[in-house]
């Protein structure tokens, strides 16, 4: 099967104010970066997107300015429609296709008593609501949902458009081989988590990754070595970065140091972050910029 979407995509960040309110022209410095740094495409409104904390409208505003700005670059768009409510997810799911979304990503909505009818339910009602790609999100840190590599393959044999998925449930590589084996080309794997066993992801079959991680070019680097049938180089690079990727993908504060990254980058103007997702105290921002003064440099790819 051939996966248009495979390849690197950049998460974005929604940029804020000082008086945290959206700052819409904030994205594009972001969508150039996605575009100058080998993305194929780029995500908005997922859990980086602090979509949780975002009204309706401004959701609406986020999606056409990254829509509009993306397409003109000829990125791919992404855009995150997950929602604790079947008739919202829906709902979310036509008006993102409405406005010109490539595919659409969806984590499983909350339930005190997780059961596989439930996420059949959830999935065959967003899938048959729109006509375009859907990628389920298997992130049970953030959903509280974990989903055994038998009901992916399951969702992915039952709906037609569900060619991917992003998987975010470490330890990722193992899960990445026993879904393989289970739905052989029929689903395209992404990882996240900042990119953090991206080498092991892409060895294991994986076709890209979806993640917010402030260094896009260190990510597409890695995957061209892989796909060029260099694993030497794309070892080399993963394990030069590995202190910086270690410190990024913290939880609870690794959006605060995404969004500090990117603004010492010049891509944020900004690196505010919605309350009550917790700031940087000043030794976190040392210790950080300390590891950013000791990576290899950008240029050096």
């Amino acid at each position: 099967m051939s996966y248009k979407l495979e390849g690197i995509h950049f998460m974005l960040p929604t940029p804020f104010k000082q008086d945290q309110s959206t700052d819409i022209e904030s994205f594009e410095p972001l969508i150039e970066l996605a575009n100058t740094s080998g993305c194929v495409g780029v995500v908005c409104l997922g859990v980086m997107g602090e979509s949780s904390r975002l009204s309706d409208a401004e959701r609406v505003q986020v999606m056409q300015t990254v829509l509009s700005m993306s397409k003109a670059r000829q990125l791919s768009v992404v855009v995150g429609v997950s929602s604790e409510s079947i008739h919202l997810v829906c709902e979310r799911a036509k008006e993102a296709e409405t406005l010109g979304a490539d595919a659409l990503m969806i984590a499983p909505s909350r339930l005190a008593k997780p059961n596989e009818a439930f996420l059949e339910q959830y999935y065959t009602s967003v899938h048959d609501a729109c006509d375009i790609p859907i990628i389920i999100q298997d992130y049970p840190a953030e959903s509280g949902i974990f989903m055994s590599p038998e009901i992916i393959a399951k969702l992915n044999q039952k709906l037609e458009r569900a060619h991917y998925l992003k998987l975010e449930d470490s330890p990722t590589p193992p899960k990445i081989t026993r879904i393989a084996e289970l739905t052989g080309d029929k689903l395209g794997i992404f990882g996240g988590l900042g990119g953090s066993f991206l080498f092991e992801e892409l060895q294991r079959g994986a076709i890209g990754t979806m993640t917010g991680f402030a260094y896009p070019e260190v990510l597409v680097a890695m995957y061209n070595c892989i796909k060029s049938g260099n694993p030497e180089r794309a070892r080399e690079i993963f394990y030069a970065w590995v202190p910086y990727i270690r410190y990024e993908n913290q939880p609870g504060i690794g959006l605060a140091i995404r969004k500090h990254a990117m603004a010492k980058r010049g891509v944020l103007s900004e690196s505010i972050v919605r309350s009550p997702t917790p700031a940087l105290d000043a030794a976190t921002v040392q210790e950080l910029d300390d590891i950013l003064a000791n990576i290899p440099s950008i240029d050096d790819l």
